[in-house]
């Protein structure tokens, strides 16, 4: 009875350890970890890019490769992009694809952040020089701090990941624009791959700094892959963080709040006036905005509402073009030298949103000026048909209708037109017409 009894116990007792065995043997070899980023470098593309590494790594990929096709974006936002890569466990491979697609601006530098950089044929690398918004080069003492700033950026990705940092610097300061062949032969990028598995095939046997270490890459074409979605919050936050659609939400949020106090208890105006409000006030705190250009903006609405109690056409203009340089000026350039709204957009916007405050407004003080055209105030000053002759007190036929009637001086004759001129409850106050 005792060997039965000890032999069970053992099973028992090796069982956990036998089934941690089974599993380890039948665990997955890791798998590729795919995101595409065909967007502005705006806060929701950061959230997104930190998200999916932060996915890879808990997930155990073992390489992401990230599908870049950018026109640029914010230099702030690309910094703390730049920073992730370096941090991440997961070799990251930034693939400017598919045929077409470029990495400008910003792009530059999240390309060059890779551990791997490689591009697709036909496409193309460059123009990292900051401008503003509308292409144009930002100017005065903005340029120089913007420019130097973007420099020493692009001389330490190129340094850390041994690429080539004269053409970097050459970017920057010439907007140098350059195709995959010429990127491969200037040490820019280190792959050029017409797909993805021909890509992971040629990244066999490069070695590369990971962290403190320094990895050798596999084939890792035989490898499952795992695509990573941006999300609906994150393309929400894209969306927002546009200079031109913030600008939108801020007319918009004037535009609304002062409709809703010339004309208290519309609630549409209001609602929607405080909801882009807040929505603005939310992105502000992502994208760097100027106190002035927001006081702009309100000064160019109450410029608007103030035309109708001094009408000239001045202040109304004044309140336009006051809403136009505020759009133009929201955005911080010292903060986000890459960024700027476009101006015909919000030339547009600005002249149909003040029109829209100037019609309601003046109506609204209109229909509060016009007399009452019904009731008893109504009354006064329509004419009135003596049903019979009367002095004094007698009977009247007003707007289809019978009303008792005092006459103030004099007689009037059965048919005689009246005048009336006030009224006292349900009597009307009539007098015979000037010169009867």
């Amino acid at each position: 009875m005792i060997r039965p009894l000890l032999l069970t116990a053992f099973i028992l007792a090796i069982h956990p350890f036998a089934l941690f065995a089974q599993d380890g043997a039948a665990a997955p070899e890791g798998f590729v970890a795919v995101m595409k980023m065909d967007m502005m470098i705006l806060p929701g593309s950061q959230e997104y890019l930190e998200s999916t590494i932060s996915a890879a790594e808990n997930d155990g990929a073992r390489l992401l490769v990230l599908i870049l096709d950018t026109p640029g974006g914010m230099l702030p936002t690309t910094q703390q992009m730049i920073q992730r890569i370096f941090k991440s466990t997961v070799p990251v491979v930034v693939y400017v694809a598919p045929t077409g697609a470029t990495a400008t601006s910003a792009g530059v530098f999240i390309t060059m952040a890779g551990h791997v950089a490689a591009m697709a044929p036909g496409t193309s690398i460059g123009a990292a020089h900051p401008v503003a918004g509308d292409g144009k080069d930002i100017e005065g003492d903005m340029r120089q701090k913007a420019e130097n700033m973007t420099i020493a950026m692009v001389r330490s990705i190129s340094e850390q990941r041994g690429r080539n940092v004269s053409w970097a610097e050459k970017a920057v300061k010439e907007s140098s624009s350059i195709t995959e062949k010429e990127a491969l032969k200037l040490s820019v990028v280190e792959i050029v791959a017409g797909n993805i598995d021909q890509l992971l095939k040629q990244l066999e046997g490069k070695k590369i700094k990971l962290g403190s270490e320094e990895v050798t890459l596999e084939d890792y074409s035989s490898l499952p892959r795992r695509e990573y979605e941006a999300t609906f919050k994150q393309k929400t936050l894209n969306i927002l963080a546009n200079p031109n659609v913030l600008a939108l939400l801020w007319m918009v949020a004037t535009t609304g709040l002062a409709i809703e106090l010339y004309n208290p208890g519309a609630i549409l105006p209001g609602m929607v006036g405080l909801i882009c409000l807040v929505l603005a006030l939310a992105m502000s705190q992502v994208i760097p905005v100027t106190v002035g250009g927001v006081l702009l903006l309100v000064l160019g609405i109450l410029l608007i509402g103030l035309e109708v109690f001094v009408p000239s056409g001045i202040l109304a203009v004044g309140g336009i073009i006051s809403m136009v340089l505020g759009s133009i000026y929201l955005i911080d350039a010292a903060e986000a030298p890459g960024l700027s709204v476009s101006y015909p957009f919000i030339a547009t916007s600005a002249i149909i949103l003040g029109s829209i405050v100037l019609y309601i407004v003046y109506s609204l003080i209109q229909s509060a000026r016009r007399k009452e055209l019904t009731g008893s105030e109504g009354m006064v000053g329509m004419e009135a048909q003596a049903l019979k002759n009367f002095s004094g007190k007698g009977k009247v036929f007003v707007n289809g209708e019978v009303w008792n009637a005092e006459l103030t001086a004099g007689l009037a004759q059965k048919g005689e037109l009246l005048d009336v001129v006030g009224v006292k409850g349900l009597m009307l106050d009539v007098r015979k017409k000037s010169g009867a």
